[in-house]
């Protein structure tokens, strides 16, 4: 029997109800291949937004109830114990925020529950949160904030930036000036920022010419003698070292077109768009060699749902026909929902994870993605 992506999302939106906490927490993953212990703060945001589209998609009060308690868990001191930025992980060997992203993700969350359900007091703390990150206007790029309010350094991977300018981007849209300030800086210098292969590929780290390894900027970077050190070493890494960011760049491919995409919706007269980069990024997704290398990437499909950023990243760009885009989708659903949990749990390292990463469908368009596949057989 075939579905449609929104029936889907209302299975998983009624599956997730019976798996949340009283205080409103959803169940906590570890990072998916990274195997970072998480608090519930990351997958509750992730699945307040599904709980919100299901309210959406059916009209049905539960859903809304189950979003108004993944507010209340996210509003707690469990959530933000020292009331600067949000507990993520408890890795002892990492920041407990989660970089730039962690935040990203619930300000993300809040953002768009601050425009769905009225609510301006979440775009009013998710701003305190986002502008509480120094920025530095001249480079346009971000430092970290750790959960007791401790400035860190710069975060010095590219996706982490730009998913927290998108994050800004959905908060400028609930009404926050403030972060509509920062985001139009960022833009402006995303060209510069941008550090794509030949092939489109974007590459993972921050263009190493901007930041040295102790995480400070330098305003003439070839003009210094610490910062060209950097640069050669990070060209003279060895061939293993290469091709693990490679494979990790091409996991992560969609997932930066995802932010590229939510960015465009929230500025689309943005002259970056127009630019080779932004360009070549997406030709590259439509490659048969990023298809290729995708489809067996620990990244990808068991991660980053290429089947749902892609789309997403190709409605927004106006760049594939539909029957592409759909069997993109059709593709995820089929690798990753389990039918007899209603949850996108299948074939990945870390389902509490996966399964609220379902959420990123709920900006697609409503696919008819087939009969999903029994788990068992795979």
């Amino acid at each position: 029997m075939s579905s449609s992506l929104h029936e889907l999302i209302v299975r998983s939106a009624t599956a997730g109800l019976g798996r949340q906490a009283e205080t409103g927490a959803m169940p906590a993953g570890h990072n998916g291949p990274y195997r970072d212990p998480e608090t519930p703060v990351r997958n509750t945001s992730h699945w307040l937004v599904i709980f919100l589209q299901a309210a959406e998609l059916t009209g049905e009060n539960r859903y809304r109830e189950g979003a108004r308690r993944a507010i209340e868990y996210l509003l707690s001191p469990a959530a933000r114990p020292h009331g600067a930025t949000f507990v993520h992980r408890e890795n002892p060997d990492k920041d407990r925020c989660n970089g730039l992203i962690g935040q990203a993700w619930t300000i993300e969350a809040l953002a768009v529950a601050s425009q769905r359900l009225d609510r301006p007091d979440l775009c009013r703390l998710a701003t305190d949160v986002f502008c509480s990150h120094p920025f530095d206007e001249r480079l346009g790029i971000w430092k970290r904030v750790e959960v007791d309010g401790t400035v860190l350094p710069y975060d010095r991977t590219f996706n982490h930036q730009l998913w927290f300018a998108a994050a800004g981007g959905l908060l400028a849209q609930a009404g926050s000036d403030e972060a509509d300030a920062r985001v139009a800086i960022f833009l402006d210098r995303l060209e510069s920022l941008l550090d794509v292969e030949d092939t489109g590929l974007v590459r993972h780290p921050l263009r190493p010419d901007l930041v040295t390894d102790r995480g400070v900027i330098l305003s003439r970077p070839l003009r210094y003698r610490g910062l060209l050190r950097t640069h050669l070493l990070h060209y003279a890494r060895p061939p293993s070292r290469k091709r693990a960011l490679r494979t990790k760049a091409i996991g992560y491919h969609s997932f930066n077109l995802y932010a590229l995409a939510l960015l465009k919706r929230c500025y689309p007269s943005h002259s970056v768009w127009d630019t080779t980069s932004v360009r070549r990024a997406l030709e590259y997704a439509r490659s048969e060699a990023y298809r290729e290398s995708i489809d067996d990437n620990r990244f990808g499909y068991p991660y980053n749902p290429p089947g749902f950023e892609i789309p997403f990243a190709f409605e927004t760009f106006d760049v594939a026909t539909r029957e592409d885009r759909e069997t993109w989708v059709r593709t995820q659903i089929q690798r990753c929902f389990d039918p007899t949990m209603d949850l996108m749990s299948a074939n990945t390292p870390d389902p509490e994870t996966h399964a609220a990463r379902l959420y990123e469908a709920t900006r697609l368009e409503a696919y008819q993605v087939g009969s999903e596949s029994d788990p068992s057989k795979q």
